[in-house]
């Protein structure tokens, strides 16, 4: 009688040495891009990795520090190719900002919770050190420039997570969230809610990146007013 085979017979061991940080980090955004953030499990990361999961508290102590690692990750995505800087310093703001929003929009499952973690890593520190560097140069004193700095980042990574929260919604809850701005919004009464009424075809959709880029612009506005 034949020999039943054993149980992971077959299966190709990953090689020794081959698990590092950023290979964990990579694997963990693609389980939270195609499965969800509740899906992201050392035991999920094993299965992706085809390495026991202890392998990976070798180089993660709990899933906080690979969060952590996932925020850095976006920041990454963030500087990728160097984050230019030119002769216009509100320009370059409006860069990165809108790079922050793309990385996070990229990844909404880990974009709608990172906004409020410091990743004390590299390119986390990039991206504080040119946003300083665009405040200084916008004329604002040392002071002044690090207060700035410190609203307009955090506006931006929050403003860039709620959107990203928008879209790590399942789709029926999505979509009932943005089709009240479109139908029980307008059938509220207007002697109670008159500004409402006034105004309802005007307020924009919640999803339209019109939102941030005005956002975005009145950062900017008050920096220069600021700077004058």
């Amino acid at each position: 009688m034949a020999a039943t085979p054993k149980a992971g017979a077959g299966r190709t061991r990953r090689p020794r040495g081959s698990l590092n940080q950023q290979v964990i980090t990579e694997a963990a955004l693609r389980i939270c891009d195609r499965a969800g953030i509740e899906s992201l499990t050392f035991e999920a990361l094993g299965r992706e990795l085809d390495a026991h999961p202890t392998a990976i508290y070798r180089h993660f102590r709990d899933k906080d520090e690979l969060l952590l690692a996932l925020t850095d990750a976006l920041h990454a995505e963030t500087t990728a190719g160097g984050l230019p800087v030119t002769d216009d310093w509100a320009e370059d703001l409006r860069a990165v900002a809108h790079r922050i929003r793309g990385a996070f929009m990229a990844h909404p499952q880990v974009g709608q919770l990172v906004a409020a973690r410091t990743a004390r890593r590299p390119h986390e520190f990039e991206v504080v050190e040119h946003i300083l560097g665009c405040m200084r140069r916008a004329g604002l004193p040392d002071r002044d420039a690090a207060q700035c700095y410190r609203v307009f980042a955090d506006t931006v990574l929050a403003y860039a997570s709620m959107e990203a929260a928008l879209y790590a919604l399942d789709a029926p809850t999505r979509e009932a969230d943005l089709r009240s701005w479109r139908v029980d919004y307008r059938e509220l009464p207007p002697d109670t809610y008159p500004n409402l009424a006034a105004l309802i075809d005007d307020i924009p959709p919640l999803d339209s990146p019109d939102n941030f880029r005005l956002a975005v612009e009145l950062l900017i506005d008050s920096i220069r007013s600021r700077a004058r």
